[in-house]
């Protein structure tokens, strides 16, 4: 995968920071220039601020519906794609879960404008839309949420909060939320993140933050959210992207992708037992762009 090769490696340490605290900052996780590829595809869909705020009439759906600020995979565009099955997602999930058989439940793009609509939260976990359960906070029941910032996030437009979980220890994970009011000092905790463009934020399921309000008068801040878990437990996950099998754009993106990638969509890796003559065939068939080499090892034998 080319557009993705090169990152800051998800290593030991940072491994080890999600591991302690449940969350982990790693700057300038991309590079400038796929960040300006993956922006580039994004004003295609979306307009700039300074479009916006020239003719607002034109995107009045924007202003009086935020929801329609997020998109989700799989997009249009190469380059998000890439970055939503980033290989270095699947190698630091390999890590947390003492195996490879990670998959990506969720991708989203969110596009915030500055003085269009209200994105102050409350602090919470993510789980209530992803498992039926409560998080577990250890070996492969652990999720992977993570924010690709593709915009520079300054204390005025709207950083995530993040509490440390050596904060948190002994607190209840029900409720999800947890208000000023009632909870005031999980706040006094919190930890603005500030980063570059580029940056990526990794915490988990049982980490509490939150996202702060846009205090500046413009600016748009765009970021791409991923979860990530163990496949070997399918009650949690937001859900399979073999739900949109029929999209012709997830078509697109699977006769292109590595096998690494395919591998995070739930796609069986070359030796898996469904692989067999007439599978091979049959998947060739329903892609007939893709590379289906890898997978014909061991086949037959």
């Amino acid at each position: 995968m080319s557009t993705a090769a090169k990152h800051e490696a998800l290593d030991e340490t940072v491994l080890g920071q999600w591991r302690r605290h449940g969350y982990a900052v790693v700057p300038r996780f991309i590079p400038k220039a796929l960040v300006g590829r993956a922006l580039q595809e994004i004003w295609k869909t979306y307009p700039t601020d300074a479009e916006l705020r020239a003719k607002p009439r034109r995107y009045s759906g924007l202003l009086e519906d935020p929801e329609q600020l997020q998109m989700e995979f799989p997009f249009a565009a190469p380059t998000l794609n890439d970055l939503a099955t980033h290989p270095a997602f699947g190698t630091f999930g390999a890590g947390a879960f003492g195996h490879n058989d990670v998959v990506l439940t969720q991708a989203a793009t969110w596009v915030k404008y500055a003085g269009v609509g209200d994105f102050e939260q409350g602090m919470h976990l993510d789980y209530q839309g992803n498992t039926l359960v409560v998080p577990r906070a250890d070996a492969d029941y652990e999720q992977i949420n993570a924010i690709l910032y593709l915009t520079d996030v300054t204390a005025d437009m709207g950083p995530t909060c993040v509490v440390s979980r050596e904060q948190t220890k002994g607190l209840p994970v029900w409720p999800a939320f947890r208000t000023r009011q009632l909870d005031p000092g999980i706040y006094k905790q919190e930890k603005k993140v500030l980063v570059p463009a580029g940056s990526l934020l990794l915490f988990s399921m049982s980490t509490f933050h939150r996202a702060s309000q846009i205090t500046a008068e413009t600016g748009a801040r765009v970021s791409l959210h991923l979860i990530f878990r163990s496949s070997r437990h399918a009650f949690a996950g937001f859900y399979l992207y073999s739900k949109l099998g029929e999209k012709p754009e997830l078509g697109k993106f699977v006769q292109r992708a590595s096998v690494e990638q395919r591998a995070l969509l739930g796609f069986p890796r070359p030796g898996n037992a469904y692989w067999t003559a007439e599978t091979l065939a049959g998947v060739g068939l329903r892609y007939p762009k893709m590379d289906m080499k890898p997978y014909r090892v061991g086949v037959g034998k």
